[in-house]
């Protein structure tokens, strides 16, 4: 049976959730730039300097204006084999598993559609970072990043929930727990069942207990700090570590993940998931600015997480315009929730005719610097999109 664009963004969408989240932390409030030359480089800089510079790999592009998809494999714009070499890899992967949308190189857009195909492609490619950047002229460029600081620390309970609650956020997922499978096989969490069919997931520092409906979603979470009880002797017997010495009562928390008739938790699907930024006071879900809100009950029960923003940096916006394009993008915002926010549009750099697939010819224009407190982003190179 071959595999489908759904089955891949279930087992990619809570990895992919908690590494934007990092990603955003890192990369809050700091200016980037992208070059798409031989040695391809994305660089976030803060006030204080660089703040990360990764290997960005050109996954496809979203055009408002034309309202399609189109894959960096199918190169209008003749970039070099370093920025679209990742994107051949993903068509590869998509005719071996005969995934029919990883291999026709435009696609009818839909509100979700560039996040999915961005998830789908982490999974085929084990690249778990992206950036959505604008190009201008309703041109938005996602990439695949690289880089030595994006490594994951160890997993923790609260880190693992608030990603569990964010990811049924995102996008569709049809199946709660063949995702919560692959994510726990990505992290290497050890797992123990629990009566009706439920999962406990366990950690250094404590448990989620996770109810499941008779649909396979999840229905329920139950925290549990520190790691202690019956818990504490499954975690020292899954990972041969001593069970940690006896304490006061865990502090449990519990709450109810509501889910839809016919689909998993989504309050408003986003299409873009950006990096989101990290506030150690409050939960977040990811960057958007029309970013679905959490339940209530779950976002509440996982306290001391830091809320997600556009990245949850927010989407960066760059102009197109001969090699020297730049433009501004919106900061990340603790506030926001913790998909990438769907960029604003930049005054136009270039007519949307120019801004069209496949535009050999650069549009010549510079795009008017925004507001003060907002990132700038900028292209080495024109976009013809």
């Amino acid at each position: 049976m071959s595999t489908t664009l759904q089955d891949l963004v279930n087992r990619a969408v809570f990895f992919s959730t908690e590494m934007q989240t990092h990603f955003g932390a890192l990369i809050a409030d700091a200016e980037w730039e992208v070059d798409f030359t031989s040695d391809p480089h994305l660089t976030f800089t803060s006030d204080d300097g660089t703040v990360l510079r990764g290997r960005p790999h050109l996954l496809g592009s979203e055009s408002s204006a034309q309202s399609t998809w189109l894959w960096g494999w199918d190169n209008v714009n003749d970039f070099p084999e370093a920025v679209v070499g990742l994107a051949h890899d993903v068509r590869k992967f998509g005719a071996a598993e005969d995934v029919a949308e990883l291999i026709t190189e435009e696609l009818p857009l839909d509100e979700e559609l560039a996040l999915r195909l961005t998830l789908a492609s982490k999974e085929a490619t084990g690249k778990w970072a992206h950036y959505p950047a604008a190009a201008g002229a309703g041109t938005t460029v996602w990439l695949l990043v690289d880089a030595p600081e994006l490594t994951l620390p160890e997993p923790q309970v609260k880190t693992t929930v608030r990603a569990l609650m964010q990811g049924l956020t995102q996008t569709t997922v049809t199946d709660h727990r063949v995702a919560l499978e692959a994510y726990v096989a990505k992290r290497g969490i050890p797992t123990t069942a629990l009566p009706e069919t439920g999962l406990r997931l366990l950690f250094a520092d404590g448990s989620a207990d996770l109810s499941f409906d008779e649909q396979q979603r999840i229905s329920n979470c139950e925290m549990g700090t520190p790691l202690e009880g019956e818990a504490a002797e499954q975690y020292a017997q899954a990972t041969g570590a001593p069970a940690p010495a006896a304490g006061g009562a865990p502090a449990a928390a519990t709450g109810e993940i509501p889910v839809a008739p016919t689909q998993s938790p989504v309050s408003e699907p986003t299409a873009t998931e950006q990096p989101a930024t990290d506030d150690s006071a409050a939960s977040d879900t990811g960057p958007a600015a029309s970013a679905s809100t959490p339940s209530p009950s779950l976002a509440e029960s996982t306290t001391e997480t830091p809320r997600p923003t556009a990245p949850t940096a927010p989407p960066a916006e760059a102009a197109a315009g001969d090699e020297r394009d730049s433009a501004s993008s919106r900061p990340a915002s603790a506030t926001e929730s913790e998909q990438p926010t769907r960029s604003e549009e930049e005054p136009a750099a270039s007519s949307a005719e120019e801004a069209q697939h496949g535009d050999d010819e650069p549009a010549e224009a510079e795009a008017k610097a925004e507001e003060p407190k907002k990132k700038k982003g900028l292209f080495s190179k024109l976009f013809g999109r």
